[in-house]
């Protein structure tokens, strides 16, 4: 009578299947990148971790136009001297809008941060869909012809950069992400939220 395996046995199995599978989704960006250098080196463009972020004017789906100096329109100083999330996502990658609402969450625990995101090789209607559905109440951008996207060194998404206030990268985010380091890249540009004013009381200082 042949033997069945042990429930110990199965249980280490769905373990080791669920670690693959986190590893193969974590290395999947920069694989990616790696498989793309490798056939078109002369193409070759690394991500910008660091130096001067490259400034971009591009349409919002609601057609303002928004720079990384300033959103003009209604909300000229909206971006001005502010620190600033660029996230680069298309509706086709499960990493991006999976990170959409943990994005949402960052911006209500640190107004003080901007978010922009830019729509990756993505048609723009259904860039609007996946924005509304993962909470993203900040401006979407359509980069046509993929130039700032280029321009960034991005060639997969999600691909997320954080930019402080005088303009320079502070760091990005490649591939998946958690809400831990999301928090920990925020707080790094100053995203903290103020702290509350005490209610005045009316009582006189002694």
């Amino acid at each position: 009578m042949p033997s069945t395996p042990s429930s110990s046995s199965v249980s280490d199995r769905g373990r080791i299947v669920r670690y693959v599978a986190f590893v193969l989704i974590v290395t999947a960006v920069p694989v990616s990148l790696l498989i793309r250098r490798l056939v078109d080196p002369v193409r070759r463009v690394d991500p910008r971790h660091s130096g001067a972020a490259p400034a971009f004017e591009l349409r919002s789906l609601e057609g303002e136009l928004v720079s990384l100096a300033g959103l003009r329109g209604a909300s000229p100083a909206a971006l001005r001297g502010r620190p600033v999330v660029v996230n680069f996502f298309g509706a086709w990658c499960e990493q991006c809008t999976n990170e959409l609402p943990l994005l949402a969450e960052m911006h209500r625990r640190h107004p003080g941060v901007a978010i922009v995101g830019v729509l990756y090789r993505e048609d723009p209607a259904v860039g609007r869909t996946a924005a509304e559905q993962g909470g993203a109440t900040w401006p979407t951008l359509v980069d046509p012809d993929g130039r700032v996207a280029a321009a960034y060194g991005v060639e997969g998404a999600p691909a997320t950069f954080f930019i402080q206030p005088d303009g320079t990268i502070a760091g990005d985010l490649l591939g998946p992400v958690s809400i831990g380091i999301l928090d920990k890249q925020f707080r790094a540009l100053g995203g903290a939220s103020p702290p509350e004013t005490p209610p005045n009381t009316g009582a006189k200082p002694h």
